[in-house]
């Protein structure tokens, strides 16, 4: 193994997730990097693997986090960026944009975050990052403020035990 850090980084494909992957390797992080295609929008390289899939499914955590322990032999880092957001307002939302948001910002963090920290624990180390909407706390009039994206409260609250036992500071963006 390397012996570097390794953060994975999920929606890595654009916007900040793929800013992320960048400001991570040029740091000198190994990185597993996933979205729905990372692989037609990043080159994989000696220190950055790359994770097709839907975060939303358990697979997609699995193949994360095995990737990058067989890769690079730790997690140090996971950072939650993945999540997607609806413009159009609630009342039309229809059952498969629903699922989609529940699949992607509520299911997606919990697998992977879940996953994630079971290995740290092992580590005795590491540290959870996760990438919200700023509509989660502070609404806009007129703007669809349901996304999901408050499960950070969630976490936070529900398992401060491996929180503190696992993180040296969490960080909620």
């Amino acid at each position: 193994m390397s012996g570097k850090q390794t953060a994975i980084i999920t929606g890595a494909s654009g916007g900040i997730g793929a800013g992320l992957v960048e400001g991570f390797l040029g740091e000198g992080y190994n990185v597993v990097a996933t979205s729905r295609d990372a692989s037609r929008k990043l080159t994989v390289s000696g220190s950055l693997v790359l994770v097709d899939g839907d975060i939303g499914k358990q697979q997609t955590a699995a193949q994360a986090v095995e990737a990058a322990i067989n890769n690079f032999g730790t997690i140090d880092v996971l950072v939650n960026n993945a999540g997607i957001f609806l413009t159009k307002p609630f009342t039309d939302f229809t059952t498969e944009d629903f699922n989609s948001l529940v699949s992607t910002n509520l299911l997606g963090f919990f697998y992977i975050t879940q996953r994630t920290v079971k290995e740290m624990l092992k580590q005795k180390s590491g540290c959870v990052v996760s990438i919200t909407a700023a509509l989660a706390d502070r609404p806009i009039a007129g703007e669809n403020g349901f996304g999901f994206d408050d499960y950070k409260g969630w976490v936070e609250f529900s398992d401060a035990e491996s929180r503190n036992r696992v993180c040296k500071r969490w960080h909620s963006l």
